[in-house]
């Protein structure tokens, strides 16, 4: 089993409130938060896999 990795866990979940605040927005009906959140989450996401890509590229 592998080490908890503090980093990626934290992204993990800033991930997973900004797909809760798309849920949230979309209850409301409030486009600019939709819109918001999906770039937030689109963000997190990208920044996450980059930063899971130079991990593994550093460790070879």
């Amino acid at each position: 089993m592998n080490k908890l990795q503090p980093l990626f866990f934290m992204i993990a979940l800033l991930a997973t409130m900004t797909l809760i605040g798309t849920g949230i927005a979309i209850a409301y009906r409030h486009v600019p938060a939709i819109v918001g959140s999906m770039i937030a989450f689109f963000g997190v996401m990208g920044l996450g896999f980059s930063l899971k890509k130079r991990k593994s590229a550093n460790n070879r």
